[in-house]
């Protein structure tokens, strides 16, 4: 389903952001002080370990992300089959985990930090509805912790399993079980903190702590929140439609079933708790962006697979629509179509980020230097140049609200950039800096222009 989202360069310009950065902190730059993101550092470490070790093709870096993202839905199967004890539902949450992230751009296509801590929080998931030792738990902590240092959100999942165990064994008033389940708990917060702790030593060892503090907890603390209820239920409401066959299941099982009585911890209160506090961490950023949902397909796509259960009662209509073979001919239907879109959206339309390496390559020299602008920062990465700036990303420096809480000095940073003898600059649009217009003018000139989307210019 995702193969022809292999091809291109870039699908957001965030994944320019991961390449750069990562093959960067291969050559020695030290992030947060060197090379500088909104991102933790988790994400940027996987895949220079990748480029390092395997390959620094895309292709084969997105091939990659696949094979995550369909171990995590192998997981799923193993969380569904443990819980059911039925393969058929297995298979569907799996199915629809895959389905989920394989079929629009900038929920699940593109690569995100998100595809890769769904790994561990299933992993951690599966730990946490099999074992009650001390050292279960320890791991389970620590895959979470993993998970942190890709993205911190991932705090919401962890909180919502343990305060719900926690809450539900007190309520039990049994002293004895509640003191093991508190320290079964304290246990994997230990766990938790372990490679958060990791790399703050790393920071502090190399004599950038205080460039780590900044951008892990200050930046956070200083974008502004743009959130308006009536914003926020469109955002949810987006959501639900884009998916809809999905998430009837979803409600239908939990409107329809009572849980499963057999393995208590994954009663319905444990998946409303998980989900609500989920959907918090995906709204307080008032942030709209879809890849933000992927937290949740996870525990959407556990009780989802239920719906295929042999056990539950279901309508005939529907019985028939998922039945051999109405329900095979959909589902090839589906697949096919995604495909198809796939090819005509990443295939078929032109490689413009390539096409301006392409260009480039024969005229560079290796001494030679380019400024990418407003243009795709990924160019760097095809290109195998540094970046000039610490700020890679396109955004940060235009952008009023990362500019004020990343306090960028625009004229420092743009002063210094005109100061060094770019051989080619890159340009989408005008920049945010005038004198840095009137610099490319006065400097530089224009070899090549792809209307509406970039314009080449090279030193006079």
């Amino acid at each position: 389903m995702r193969f022809f989202s292999f091809f291109p360069s870039v699908i957001s310009h965030d994944e320019g952001t991961y390449f750069v950065i990562a093959r960067e902190i291969l050559q020695g730059k030290i992030y947060f002080a060197d090379v500088v993101d909104t991102k933790p550092i988790g994400i940027f470490l996987i895949l220079g370990l990748f480029i390092r070790f395997i390959s620094s093709s895309i292709f084969m870096i997105r091939l990659f992300t696949a094979l995550i993202v369909g171990l995590t839905a192998f997981t799923i199967y193993k969380i569904s089959l443990y819980e059911q004890g039925e393969q058929k539902p297995a298979i569907a949450a799996g199915v629809i985990f895959i389905f989920l992230l394989s079929v629009f751009s900038y929920f699940g296509v593109f690569i995100n930090p998100e595809l890769f801590y769904s790994l561990t929080t299933a992993l951690a998931f599966y730990l946490f509805i099999r074992t009650r030792n001390t050292g279960g738990f320890l791991l389970l902590g620590f895959l979470m912790g993993i998970g942190f240092i890709l993205k911190y959100v991932v705090l919401f999942d962890v909180a919502a399993w343990l305060l719900f165990y926690f809450i539900t064994t007190l309520l039990r008033k049994d002293r004895e079980e509640t003191w093991n389940v508190f320290f079964r708990c304290a246990t994997a917060c230990f766990g938790f903190l372990i490679p958060f702790v990791t790399v703050m030593i790393y920071y502090y060892q190399v004599g950038h702590l205080q460039e780590f503090w900044f951008y892990t907890f200050g930046v956070t603390s200083r974008i502004p929140v743009e959130r308006t209820f009536l914003k926020t239920i469109i955002f949810i409401g987006d959501f639900h439609l884009r998916f809809l066959p999905v998430v009837f299941f979803f409600y239908y099982v939990l409107f329809k079933t009572n849980g499963n009585a057999s393995k208590p911890l994954i009663t319905h209160g444990l998946i409303i708790t998980w989900c609500l506090m989920v959907l918090l961490a995906v709204v307080l950023p008032g942030k709209p962006f879809g890849h933000y949902f992927i937290q949740l397909m996870l525990p959407l796509s556990i009780v989802a697979g239920r719906f295929f259960s042999d056990k539950l009662s279901k309508p005939l209509w529907i019985k028939r629509i998922i039945g051999y073979p109405t329900g095979v001919i959909i589902i090839f239907v589906l697949i096919s179509g995604n495909v198809l879109m796939q090819k005509h959206d990443y295939f078929d339309k032109p490689d413009y980020p390539e096409q301006v390496s392409e260009f480039l390559k024969p005229k560079l020299k290796p001494e030679d230097r380019i400024y990418t602008g407003n243009y795709h920062q990924v160019v760097y990465y095809l290109l195998d140049k540094d970046c000039p700036v610490k700020y890679v990303h396109r955004t940060l420096m235009c952008d009023l609200e990362h500019r004020s809480a990343l306090k960028i000095d625009l004229p420092g940073e743009m002063n210094a950039l005109m100061a060094i003898d770019f051989r080619f600059i890159l340009m989408e649009k005008p920049f945010c800096y005038e004198p840095m217009n009137a610099h490319i003018r006065d400097n530089y000139m224009l070899i090549k222009e792809i209307p509406g989307i970039v314009r080449i210019y090279e030193r006079k």
